[in-house]
């Protein structure tokens, strides 16, 4: 007779698989966030300058200037619209349906952006807190607009994936509404403690430096993330 060996059977292969994608998860939680800030900021507009009284205005108006108050709500309520509709562009559920996002883009564009670019260049000049708050804000309007127009422009081309980057960066100025309300009390707050060493116990002093810092700060590092984030993806920077 002859000795038999037996083997032991192997193991059942192992099915590898892939860890779910955290990128579209984040994704949406991203977008989530930025939905909510902006609509939290569009809630906030309505509040205070629901029924156009100039006496609610948080800005202060130059009495010198009878259309300050009219140009700041033509801006305003325009820039609402935008801050309101802005995200319903970044969805990618909305891109999908081309006829409704060709349709939210030019009411983002038309009814929101431009218009309150047109607004806001004069109630920035006209702004009362000095030269380097309306220079900032004078700077992210002209952006805002620019970026507008070169992504439109890149829409009509048919350059999509231009149109789209140039969105990104548009809508990154867009939240400065919101980061500008993020900014402005931190850098209060940071001032507190050289109130006195500082600026002599002068609150308004104070203020000023803050409003002004926050006029380039509300926009610049947004628009420098996005950017950041494109290049590291291979997007141009042109």
């Amino acid at each position: 007779m002859t000795a038999t060996t037996r083997t032991a059977p192997h193991p059942p292969a192992r099915r590898l698989t892939r860890p779910p994608a955290r990128g579209p998860r984040r994704g949406r939680r991203l977008w989530g966030l930025v939905t909510f800030l902006s609509l939290g900021v569009v809630g906030y507009a309505v509040v205070v300058y629901f029924g156009f009284d100039p006496s609610r205005s948080t800005v202060e108006l130059r009495e010198d200037v009878p259309w300050h108050y009219a140009v700041l709500m033509g801006h305003i309520v325009t820039a609402a619209v935008a801050l309101a509709v802005g995200p319903l562009q970044l969805s990618r559920r909305i891109r999908a349906h081309r006829r409704v996002h060709r349709w939210i883009g030019r009411t983002y564009l038309f009814a929101g952006v431009l218009p309150s670019v047109v607004f806001g260049v004069p109630a920035a000049i006209l702004s009362t807190q000095g030269a380097g708050a309306a220079a900032g804000l004078l700077v992210g309007d002209v952006a805002w607009g620019v970026t507008a127009v070169v992504a439109y422009r890149a829409a009509r081309q048919r350059r999509y994936r231009d149109h789209a980057r140039w969105m990104v960066r548009n809508f990154a100025l867009t939240f400065a509404a919101v980061t500008f309300r993020v900014w402005l009390p931190l850098l209060i707050l940071a001032q507190v403690p050289l109130l006195e060493s500082v600026h002599g116990g002068d609150f308004d002093a104070l203020f000023t430096v803050a409003y002004t810092a926050t006029c380039w700060l509300a926009f610049l590092p947004n628009l420098a993330v996005v950017m950041l984030i494109q290049r590291r993806q291979g997007v141009p920077s042109r």
